[in-house]
């Protein structure tokens, strides 16, 4: 598969809503495209990849996926630790053989500073009285803005996505996926946009927050998926983890959380799937190694 690299110019939209931005990313298949985009709501810009599938056509309209930390999704030589997810090459896979429908990919480039307070469940913390804990030793002095990301996601990348590109708009076609921090972003902007997203997929999800809070942040997300999952007649929910590095941690979180979601009424082999990764570490080629799992769950057909 040849390499794709692809600027992308694009005309500005308000006072000064999107332009192009270098260096991109490589697509081992299909392309990229990145734009730079202004957050008002995190008083901030931020840069976002668009994956789009190989034999990409503009008279066709696509599911899309709604993906975190996009800085790892794609290209190893680009990132801290050189792995990524390969989310150009095992979609573009599993397209090719049949087993999903072709979707485009959004990939939402974060901040290693801000990432933390960024992707961190606001409502959660808020309704547990954890901000100030969470604060001193998870954020290191950032606010907790994860509000405001969800709603730069919704309200503002969104609606500039279904714009630019031929989507599917409605909630059954739009999807979001992360891992870590991300899987707790991912569960909370299904469950705070029920009326935007369809579909999330967790993986890795972070559900202790810091090992200083306890089983204070674990138990704040239990009590948050209680009283906010979505309906299971209209949307569906994926997690995995591992079992080793800090993914050894998940486990009883996750499975409290299931049990959760069957009593709310999901239900496996419908709307509802999981997956323990015995010995996969807390780590991009982890992720890229199961992420076929998430995606045939969101895309197959």
């Amino acid at each position: 598969m040849r390499k794709v690299l692809l600027s992308f110019a694009v005309a500005m939209i308000g006072c000064g809503g999107v332009s192009a931005a270098d260096p991109i990313q490589k697509a081992e298949c299909g392309s990229i495209e990145r734009i730079s985009m202004v957050a008002p709501q995190l008083n901030d810009t931020i840069d976002i990849d668009v994956w789009l599938p190989e034999n990409f056509d503009r008279e066709k309209r696509y599911p899309v996926l709604y993906m975190h930390d996009g800085q790892n999704l794609f290209d190893a030589a680009t990132t801290w630790n050189h792995q990524s997810w390969e989310m150009d090459v095992t979609p573009c896979r599993m397209i090719q053989a049949g087993e999903i429908e072709p979707m485009i990919i959004v990939g939402i480039h974060s901040d290693p500073v801000k990432r933390v307070s960024q992707l961190m469940p606001e409502q959660a913390v808020a309704d547990s009285g954890l901000e100030a804990l969470m604060e001193e030793v998870k954020l290191k002095g950032q606010p907790i803005d994860g509000d405001e990301y969800a709603e730069f996601v919704v309200k503002t990348l969104k609606p500039y996505i279904d714009s630019a590109y031929p989507t599917l708009t409605e909630p059954e076609h739009t999807s979001v996926m992360g891992s870590s921090m991300g899987g707790l972003m991912s569960l909370y902007l299904i469950s705070q946009y029920p009326e935007t997203f369809g579909s999330a997929a967790c993986l890795s999800t972070h559900w202790y927050g810091s090992l200083n809070a306890g089983d204070k942040f674990g138990d704040a997300m239990m009590s948050y998926v209680e009283n906010h999952l979505p309906d299971p007649a209209t949307h569906r929910l994926y997690f995995d983890h591992g079992t080793s590095t800090i993914d050894a941690w998940y486990g009883p979180w996750e499975t409290k959380a299931l049990l959760i979601a069957q009593q709310k009424g999901y239900q496996y082999g419908q709307n509802l799937d999981s997956y323990i990764d015995y010995g996969a570490p807390h780590e991009e080629t982890a992720w890229a190694a199961r992420v076929s799992r998430p995606l045939r769950f969101l895309f197959g057909k």
